[in-house]
């Protein structure tokens, strides 16, 4: 009887990387998950790859080495988001044999302000990780003879339950919802929104385990492309599910707050209330500033994988937030000064 193939998973105790090894796990691979931290089975090792060696159990060989282990901090240095999304692929590379298959983790907005992951300049993106993200495919694409890179845009939990191993990210929104940590929504209501889930992800790289070797670097964009939630459909569907869980616990419900363009935001708002924020204010809304991009698409991700319709899971997410950030959860918003 054949042994079944070994798979490494890197990133394996974040967001889609438990997801990922679960699902692997569940189909029957022998899988062994790393982390900065490692975790409590004896398959889930600690290993800080690109600045120490491999753990004498992760010696080969390896059918193949699923690569999710990232950071998403939009506020790095580059040097530091070189060293974060880069390097460690890098020593993968080096690390991981011929016969061994790589599938590389990638986003959605790794194609930055251009639509392409080829220029090598920061300012063609909109911050250190969609161009550290970018140099990643760039260093497959030199090096790799055969791959996947698999693009995917903001990610919520599992269908089911709206389970996540860890809520960050996009979940800044719940939480500056409950605190009052932003005064407006700034973005484009029209906008696309795109996400999709941990399954999405899980199963689609299942089905590439078992499937055939691609031929070259082989490129997967999941989401639901011109069938994504535009920005007001998600807001309300977040407010919604936080005010139905606040409403069963006995806590005031939410209001919805106006939305406000890019534009007027900065030009107008922005300079005029400064002299009335407090230092506490002014750090919220200066890191709000971030995702007022991410809130303004209006073009569509072209995809090849379209995922099912997000909008029950998103409720399933945020209410699962809400259960397990119940001190944010059931906070009142502080009000802003006028």
């Amino acid at each position: 009887m054949t042994p079944p193939a070994r798979i490494l998973v890197t990133g394996a105790t974040g967001a889609v990387g438990g997801a990922v090894l679960r699902r692997l796990t569940a189909a029957g691979y022998e899988v062994y998950g790393v982390s900065s931290r490692g975790g409590s089975s004896p398959c889930q090792l600690a290993w800080r790859i690109g600045t120490e060696e491999p753990p004498d159990a992760l010696r080969g060989p390896w059918h193949t080495v699923v690569h999710c282990a990232a950071d998403t901090r939009w506020n790095l240095s580059a040097e530091e988001s070189e060293q974060a999304n880069v390097a460690p692929l890098r020593a993968l590379l080096k690390w991981k044999d011929d016969h061994t298959r790589l599938i590389h983790l990638s986003s959605s907005y790794a194609t930055g302000l251009t639509g392409s992951v080829e220029p090598t300049s920061s300012d063609a993106y909109r911050n250190t990780y969609e161009w550290s993200k970018a140099a990643a495919e760039r260093l497959i694409a030199a090096e790799c003879p055969t791959g996947d890179i698999i693009r995917f845009p903001i990610v919520m939990g599992a269908r089911e339950d709206g389970f996540l191993d860890r809520y960050s990210g996009f979940f800044w929104l719940p939480s500056s919802l409950c605190t009052g940590a932003v005064p407006a929504l700034v973005g484009d209501e029209d906008a696309y929104l795109d996400i999709v889930s941990t399954d999405d992800i899980a199963d689609h790289i299942r089905d590439l385990v078992g499937g055939d070797r691609p031929a070259g670097v082989r490129l997967s964009i999941l989401g639901r492309g011109d069938g994504a939630p535009h920005v007001a459909q998600a807001f309300h569907t977040i407010l919604t599910a936080l005010n139905t869980w606040r409403t069963e616990h006995g806590v005031p419900a939410l209001e919805q707050l106006r939305y406000v363009s890019a534009d007027q935001w900065n030009r107008f708002y922005l300079p005029f209330a400064r002299e009335y924020l407090d230092r506490a204010q002014l750090m919220r809304v200066t890191a709000f500033q971030a995702y007022q991009s991410y809130l303004s698409i209006t073009d569509p991700f072209e995809v090849t994988h379209r995922t099912e319709p997000i909008t029950a899971t998103l409720y399933r997410s945020m209410q699962r937030w809400a259960e397990t950030h119940t001190s944010t959860a059931r906070r009142t918003p502080r009000p802003w000064r006028p």
